[in-house]
């Protein structure tokens, strides 16, 4: 497409000559009142011309490209179609340039009577859609880092685009920018986790307003975070079923756990739901200190001294590093050396445990007692295989931090389906920033078919 857009201007130089000032604020005037909305709106008008003009010299082609772009639809019209124009049709759309407002026709067939409009399908846009995808994608990005209603302010103030909360709110929901597979995700280690929320009691059998969204991802060989997904309306059991199921197709054959080792926080139900995709588990050794006063403190009732006399012993206990030499370098004396490491601080532990039990701490003796089983398989996966392994959480304390800023202090009243959506915007954002892009890349389908240059000035 080829056309020519002239830029009026009225003025008489030799009789009424203007200041540069005036020209400037002119300028200013013309852009801030139509601007760029107004210059798009009549690219548009001149491609809907453009469009139908080609659908009309070109019908058999053109109906065949459009069937392939909009699959929806089997047929769109008769045998021996017909077309003409049969109306303009005002239509409003939402873009970060702001509202464009214009007119594109429909065509109308005088055998069937069928009638659609060839700039909507040229643009593959749905039939009731009223914002650019580009625009959504800016909204994704910004509601999932403020609120609504000072995105909304935000928007409107910085990049005047002036949206409605709720609409805000709608095309969040509508986009299908957070859909996470879970399968085909082999990873070395999984760990999950969960965080509150405050959500809306009208949306709870129990009219409780603590609600909880847990959330899975794995840690490649590379390091690469990978996630699984984020739910609020299952428990960790059918979520673990729901990435075996989605990770072993072929039932005839025996299920390979997707992860070499599970770190958590040590939550019951969390290790018994995702241990059926993990071969090995382990228990985030930071947690296990850290949530030592807890049981030992506050239900056991040592005093506040003894409680962190016993956290430091803890922790000195259970502070065995891998070393630090590549894993063909290890020589069967340095392996020997750290399984012995490992008796003797397990020997340790239940030493400590015996001890809480002499003195009656039954919540500190249980607590300990489940955890130390599964504070050492870090070091046995590296012994065995050399894989690298974390013995804490800590890789997706960041994600955590954020998602908890969002749905904690900033958002309350929560629905699960909006916290469970907005908590995997926040994770396909960080951790898989290469396939958020990509994701925006396709559905935008930028290219370099279109050019503008300018070309000159006239004054008349």
């Amino acid at each position: 497409m080829q056309s020519q857009i002239s830029l009026l201007i009225k003025s008489n130089i030799a009789e009424n000559p203007f200041s540069l000032d005036t020209l400037i604020l002119k300028t200013k005037e013309l852009f801030n009142k139509e601007g760029v909305p107004g210059f798009l709106a009549l690219l548009l008008s001149l491609l809907d011309e453009k469009v139908c003009a080609n659908w009309k010299a070109m019908l058999d082609k053109a109906l065949r490209e459009i069937q392939e772009i909009d699959k929806r639809r089997k047929h769109y019209c008769c045998s021996e179609p017909c077309y003409h124009k049969h109306e303009k049709v005002d239509k409003k759309i939402f873009t970060s340039v702001g509202k464009i407002t214009f007119q594109w026709s429909r065509m109308r067939c005088q055998n069937c009577s069928k009638t659609f409009i060839p700039l909507r399908s040229f643009f593959s846009l749905d039939p009731y859609q009223n914002k650019s995808n580009e625009l959504e994608k800016i909204v994704v990005e910004v509601v999932s880092e403020q609120s609504y209603r000072r995105s909304s302010s935000h928007l409107k103030t910085i990049g005047s685009i002036p949206v409605p909360r709720n609409n805000l709110h709608r095309w969040a929901m509508d986009s299908d920018c957070d859909v996470i597979d879970p399968s085909n995700k082999s990873v070395e280690t999984m760990i999950g986790d969960g965080t509150c929320y405050k959500q809306d009691p009208k949306t709870h059998k129990d009219n409780s307003n603590r609600g909880e969204v847990r959330i899975v991802v794995g840690v490649k060989k590379d390091g690469t975070v990978v996630p699984y997904g984020a739910w609020t309306d299952k428990t960790w059991g059918r979520i673990g079923q729901q990435i075996k199921n989605a990770n072993h197709k072929n039932k005839r054959l025996k299920f390979k756990p997707v992860a070499n080792l599970l770190v958590s926080d040590g939550e019951e139900k969390l290790i018994s739901g995702l241990s059926k995709v993990a071969a090995n588990t382990q228990r985030c050794q930071w947690h296990i200190t850290h949530d030592l006063p807890s049981s030992l403190r506050y239900q056991d009732g040592e005093s506040l001294e003894e409680t962190r006399r016993t956290q430091k012993e803890l922790a000195s206990i259970i502070n065995i590093s891998i070393p630090g030499k590549d894993y063909e370098q290890v020589t069967m004396e340095d392996r020997l050396t750290l399984s012995k490491d490992i008796w003797e601080a397990e020997k340790k532990l239940d030493e400590l445990c015996e001890h809480f039990k002499s003195k009656g701490y039954k919540k500190a003796y249980t607590y300990l007692s489940n955890a130390k089983g599964q504070i050492f398989n870090y070091l046995r996966l590296w012994m065995k295989t050399g894989i690298v392994a974390p013995k804490v959480s800590s890789m997706i304390e960041r994600m955590m931090r954020e998602i908890g800023r969002r749905i904690k202090k900033i958002g309350h009243g929560w629905s699960p389906e909006g916290a469970a959506k907005m908590t995997r915007i926040i994770i396909k954002r960080i951790t898989s920033a290469k396939e958020w892009d990509e994701y925006w890349k396709n559905k935008l389908k930028i290219d370099e078919s279109v050019e503008f240059k300018f070309l000159g000035a006239k004054l008349a």
